[in-house]
This record gives structure tokens, sequence and C-alpha cells, in this order.
């Protein structure tokens, strides 16, 4: 055999030997790549887990507050009973709460007390029975800033009316619906009539 065949024979034998060894060196070394791989996905997995939790929790925490949030202004009143012999500047004291967010009216006086500054709607609808006739009117801490006039006319019909006002309003002032100058002194009631109030966005 001369030195060449030898050459390529020792090369052969030596590749064969080496073979193993380079192919176990590899999949040690991707083994170890995937034990990391792994660490790296649990820990991804625990990370992704917390933030799932500290999520939910935040939601919650938004929800509640926004459940309690005191810009969260409405209220709406109805007159269930038929009222007679009232004077010129009587309240109209809606008798029944149907909601009240804030437990801001008093059914006792009619009187809703601001609990937050900001631009408010109030409406109120008044109704008159046969032959009566009654103006009312929206006041705040006493001045009057709309009205409503209402007059069942002749023969047998009745008569009713709306109002709606938006305003700005302070903390603490009072509100309530009152009779004006002119009428009989009857309102109808009974149901068919309401005060309500709510607040369009909060000024302070």
């Amino acid at each position: 055999m001369n030195t060449k065949m030898l050459q390529i024979y020792f090369t052969i034998m030596l590749l064969l030997q080496i073979g193993p060894v380079l192919s176990q060196g590899h999949a040690k070394h991707t083994e170890t790549r995937l034990q990391k791989l792994e660490i790296l996905l649990d820990r991804q997995q625990s990370i992704n887990k917390e933030l799932q939790i500290e999520i939910s929790e935040c939601k919650s925490m938004k929800d509640k507050k926004r459940q309690n949030s005191p810009t969260a202004v409405a209220f709406s009143t109805q007159l269930t009973t038929h009222l007679t012999g009232l004077g010129h500047h009587a309240a109209v004291i809606f008798d029944k709460v149907i909601l009240d967010t804030t437990s801001s009216y008093n059914n006792g006086d009619g009187v809703f007390v601001v609990p937050i500054t900001g631009i408010y709607v109030f409406t109120w609808t008044v109704s008159v029975g046969v032959d009566d006739w009654q103006n009312t009117e929206l006041v705040v801490n006493g001045i009057p800033y709309a009205y409503t006039k209402v007059d069942s006319g002749t023969g047998s019909d009745y008569g009713s009316g709306t109002q709606i006002v938006v305003l700005k309003v302070n903390k603490r002032d009072h509100i309530w619906i009152r009779t004006g100058n002119t009428g009989n002194g009857v309102v109808d009631g009974k149901t068919f009539d309401t005060y309500s109030g709510w607040i369009l966005f909060p000024m302070e």
C-alpha cells in the first residue's frame, strides 16, 4: 500500500472515530438549550399568570370606583297624591323616590341638595284636573329658573305640562319645585307627575 493510500485510510478511520463524539457533543448542546428554553417558558407563563391576576384586580377596582363615584348623580321622583290648597310659592313635594344614586333628594320637603358642583339637567311634569290651573317653577336657593303653566281649560279635559332646563349649580345648592304666583292651588299628581335630575359633567 503506497503512502497516499495510507493517508486516505488513516483519514477515514479518524473520521469514523471522531463522528460519534461530535454527534454526542451536538446532542448534549441541543439538550442543554432545550432545558434553558423550558425554564424560560415556565418563567414567562408564571409572569403571564401574575399579569392576568393584576389586570383582573385593576378592572374590579375600576368598576367599583365607577359605581361609587360621586359624579354619578341622578334622581327621579314621583307625586303619588292629589294636592289641594297650595298657596303661592308652596313646595310641590314629590313623595315617591324612584332613583337617587347619591341620596340627595329629601321626599319630606321635596328638596334636592346638590352633591357636587357641575352642569345638571332638571325636568318636571305637573298635571291638573278638570277646571284646574296651576303655574309651577323650578327654584335654586329660592330663585326661579324655569316655569310651567298648566290649564285644563273648560269642559272635561285634563292639563299637563313638562319643562326641562340645563343649569350650572354648586355643591350644597337647594333645588325644588314650587307653585307660581297664579293657579287655584291644585296639582293632580296620582303618579302622573315627576321631578328628575342628573349631572352632565362635574366642574370640581
